[in-house]
């Protein structure tokens, strides 16, 4: 079980990055909005690379929908008048890439919008969405914050606009924002109750260039934060952008070419479906067989996927060992791994009960019997140096039956 350690390192860090939890309180006035969204939280991502040749921005090109792509979007709730104003913004990102967005009033949905005056503003970063039940939203606005035209239309751009793959521009290690740390945390926390890993994923963060071809940093790019002058050493900053900039135009138009094709391709994957794990004690196994319930589909090129159960005690806690069998990053796991093509649809465990199996000898597990233990599947997918979580299952609650 020594192939995920490699990437042991960021493994962990995408752990932590998940438990991260946002909270919103009232903004600060300098500010004069809600300060940022929880999408890059929600999301988490380990690196990314930068932009096709030519254009700016920052994107993760393993969540990118397909080219082409015809998004069904449904509204959770909201006044018409509401949803109006929302179709007609987010529909700006049409003009320049080669999607669209169908707003439909019941059935399935790629994209599913709730708009209240409470949770922020936050969206799943582009095909993630395909992983998120049906009955939950993939996207949130907090619609007390619109007080302007303005405020309601830079921020539906920019959570449209990580809904189709975009990240936040002020990651890019070629911005060189010299933050005043100490002062942005303090500030934030009494503002937003941010506390400092909050304020370091959703600003300090910086993701590595895969591929640069020359490109540049976009200050005025919808997918940037603002930054106030006192939060740098030397008065750097950044008002709030309200508009689509050129090179936001030029990046999406890239990623979402109206003629040819996209010049850059990675292995897009997409876990769907997934419904439940069955977990079963074995007496003639001597261990836990585990039938997790979903499907997968692929696109761009080939990848390396590593179909993952960790296990953790009762309080949530990951159960460590430090051998060098059934453990990634010493946390107790067992996974397969497989290659698998683009334009692949495959089924584990649906049309045929059992036919993917995970296993893990009790002798791996060191808890005693009769311990209540919490399993938890993860599609991870592998390509080179990068790291991409794909799915992350809600535990499952069981006794350890030896």
């Amino acid at each position: 079980m020594n192939t995920l350690k490699t990437w042991a390192t960021c493994f962990t860090c995408l752990l932590v990055l998940q438990v991260v939890a946002q909270k919103q309180k009232t903004p600060s006035k300098s500010i004069g909005q809600k300060y940022g969204c929880t999408s890059i939280v929600e999301a988490p991502k380990v690196t990314s690379f930068d932009t096709s040749a030519g254009s700016r921005g920052l994107v993760d090109p393993y969540y990118l929908w397909d080219n082409g792509s015809v998004l069904k979007v449904r509204f959770l709730s909201g006044s018409q008048a509401m949803k109006d104003k929302v179709k007609a913004y987010a529909k700006e990102w049409e003009q320049y890439a080669n999607i669209r967005f169908d707003f439909v009033e019941y059935g399935d949905a790629d994209i599913r919008v709730n708009l209240d005056n409470k949770g922020g503003h936050n969206s799943v970063i582009g095909q993630l969405a395909s992983g998120i039940p049906q009955e939950q939203r993939t996207m949130n606005f907090d619609t007390t914050d619109f007080a302007t035209y303005d405020a309601m239309h830079r921020t539906v751009l920019h959570e449209f606009g990580h809904a189709i793959g975009l990240l936040h521009e002020h990651y890019s290690p070629l911005a060189g924002i010299p933050w005043n740390k100490e002062l942005v945390y303090k500030e934030l926390e009494q503002s937003q109750g941010w506390d400092k890993m909050t304020v370091d994923v959703n600003l300090f963060q910086q993701y590595s260039l895969t591929y640069t071809h020359g490109t540049t940093y976009d200050r005025t790019s919808i997918m940037h934060y603002p930054v106030l002058a006192r939060w740098t050493t030397n008065g750097y900053a950044v008002p709030w952008n309200n508009q689509l900039s050129a090179g936001d135009k030029a990046l999406i138009a890239a990623l979402y070419p109206k003629t040819g094709t996209r010049s850059t391709e990675v292995p897009r994957f997409v876990i769907t479906n997934y419904t439940k794990m069955n977990v079963v004690n074995s007496a003639e196994k001597q261990g836990l067989l585990l039938y997790p319930s979903f499907n997968i589909k692929t696109a761009g090129n080939e990848g390396q996927v590593f179909f993952t159960v960790f296990f953790y005690d009762e309080s949530g806690n990951p159960i460590m060992d430090n051998d060098d069998k059934y453990n990634i990053s010493n946390i107790v796991a067992t996974y397969k791994s497989f290659k698998i093509g683009a334009g692949k649809i495959l089924s584990a465990n649906k049309n045929t009960p059992n036919d993917f199996e995970l296993y893990i000898p009790y002798s791996q597990i060191p808890v005693a019997a009769g311990t209540k233990v919490k399993a938890v599947f993860k599609a991870i997918l592998v390509d080179g140096e990068e790291l991409k979580m794909l799915y992350s299952s809600t535990p499952v609650n069981f006794s350890v039956i030896r």
